[in-house]
């Protein structure tokens, strides 16, 4: 609903947020976008005079070993952010990407690239951390692909991280390697 009187909203809040005690808002533990954000600078004072007022970071990423790379990844631990995944992203940095964790143990995990409009390399991870299955170079699919056109990937799974296409190749993931990943409450 459209609020017709946006002057009396905001003095209303303004004079609410007086009376209440300040609360900091608690940062999302992970971040669910690509690119990752970077922390801010901390605040900084030359002579006692603020040159910069830092903020803190919205989200922070998930820092995955493999192999003597490490990758940051957004995670998507809900249904809603599973679903909604690298939809509409462009483009995936090297050493960047998205790790789904899902609740339980290993299952069958099916993947499909609807709204997903950059090729992407699909890596399946079991509970233990051991690379199950890697698809590489998936392809991107255009908006209004019909649903049976849709590239779709599957493997019994925990885990399943998203990179930039052949980046699983240009990094040295492999079957059977082990992966070392901090375990991730999922809903």
């Amino acid at each position: 609903m459209r609020n017709l009187f946006p002057s009396l909203a905001v003095a209303a809040l303004l004079a609410f947020t007086a009376q209440a005690p300040a609360a900091t808002p608690a940062a999302p533990s992970y971040c669910t976008r690509l690119p990752l954000p970077l922390a801010d600078l901390a605040p900084l004072k030359v002579d006692g005079n603020p040159v910069h007022t830092g903020h803190a970071v919205e989200c922070r990423a998930l820092e995955v070993r493999a192999g003597r790379t490490t990758l940051r990844l957004a995670v998507a631990a809900t249904n809603a952010q599973r679903e909604h995944g690298l939809m509409n992203v462009p483009f995936v940095p090297a050493g960047s990407g998205m790790l789904f964790a899902f609740p339980g143990g290993d299952e069958l995990r099916g993947f499909w690239m609807k709204d997903t409009i950059t090729p992407l390399d699909m890596v399946f991870v079991r509970s233990d951390g051991a690379i199950v299955l890697i698809a590489v170079n998936v392809p991107a699919t255009l908006p209004k692909t019909p649903d049976d056109k849709i590239a779709r990937r599957q493997a019994v799974a925990k885990y399943v991280i998203e990179l930039g296409a052949h980046e699983s190749e240009r990094i040295g993931l492999q079957p059977g390697m082990q992966l070392y990943i901090t375990p991730v409450d999922a809903k």
